[in-house]
């Protein structure tokens, strides 16, 4: 018997799971473009879409946020099929009274010295190993305040058991316990800190960005009506000032008609590596 006889074969479950990981990058591309289309001109689309996921809501907790976000236009989500575990996420905002960038990028990048996936579309040992957002590397963006009392990161610090205010770089030690021990702070620290204790990056690539019109309408697997069977309702009690300085009206669109023009519901989680265990 040869040597090549003797060499094990790549375990079928890691293969599958490759396999599985692309096709929902693919479908998960095509959805959004669709969904892009449907929901331009529905108000707060991307807002209310954010908020009703239980993970976002936690860091969101304070208006000015909520207004802020108001502003968002748009998430463009930039990945390979082929390669799917490196990612962009693209914030894109209209003009607003906070900051003047019109995009806001965050992106995670494979750590130095892993190899990109082959362009043949070969199955490596790195691309079944893949255990996802925490084997990346997240980047940070410079927010371009417009003065400091817009600064939402700087009004709105993200404070950390024991006190003190975390730093931009400044590891916070919230696993020992299995879960983060102090304030998280603005939502907009995600993009200006690596730092990610809720895992703000994971939800939107694997729950929120492939169901987000079911997470607009608060009936997501995670949203935060879901549990309760709750539809969504309008947010109650917003501060009157908040409204009038975005200065936007109530769209005039049929929901349920633009949920019958998306393309059917398919759950697009991506799967773990460490060939399939």
């Amino acid at each position: 018997m040869s040597a090549e006889q003797y060499q094990v074969e790549p375990p079928e479950e890691g293969n599958k799971n490759v396999r599985h990981n692309r096709f929902v990058v693919k479908e998960t591309l095509e959805y959004l473009a669709h969904l892009r289309q449907r929901v331009k001109d529905i108000e707060g689309f991307w807002l209310h879409t954010l908020i009703n996921h239980s993970q976002i809501a936690a860091v969101t907790t304070s208006k000015e946020d909520e207004h802020a976000l108001s502003y968002l236009q748009d998430i463009e989500l930039v990945q390979d099929a082929n390669d799917f575990r490196p990612f962009e996420l693209k914030f894109h905002f209209k003009e607003n009274p906070y900051f003047s960038n019109t995009v806001l990028s965050k992106k995670y990048t494979l750590p130095k010295g892993t190899e990109a996936a082959p362009a043949d579309g070969t199955i490596t040992d790195e691309l079944r190993d893949f255990e996802g957002v925490e084997d990346l590397e997240a980047s940070t963006v410079k927010i371009a305040w417009k003065s400091d009392d817009k600064n939402l990161t700087k009004k709105h610090p993200r404070v950390v058991q024991g006190g003190h205010d975390h730093k931009e770089g400044e590891e916070c030690d919230h696993e020992d316990d299995g879960g983060y021990e102090g304030d998280l702070g603005s939502f907009f620290l995600f993009f200006e800190t690596a730092e990610d204790p809720l895992q703000i990056g994971e939800a939107l690539i694997s729950d929120i960005l492939p169901d987000a019109f079911a997470y607009f309408e608060n009936r997501g697997d995670n949203s935060q009506g879901a549990e309760f069977g709750l539809d969504s309702e309008d947010d109650e009690g917003d501060d009157d000032e908040l409204d009038e300085e975005s200065g936007d009206e109530e769209g005039s669109i049929d929901l349920e008609d633009e949920e019958d023009d998306l393309p059917s519901k398919k759950k697009r989680k991506l799967a773990k590596g460490k060939n399939g265990q």
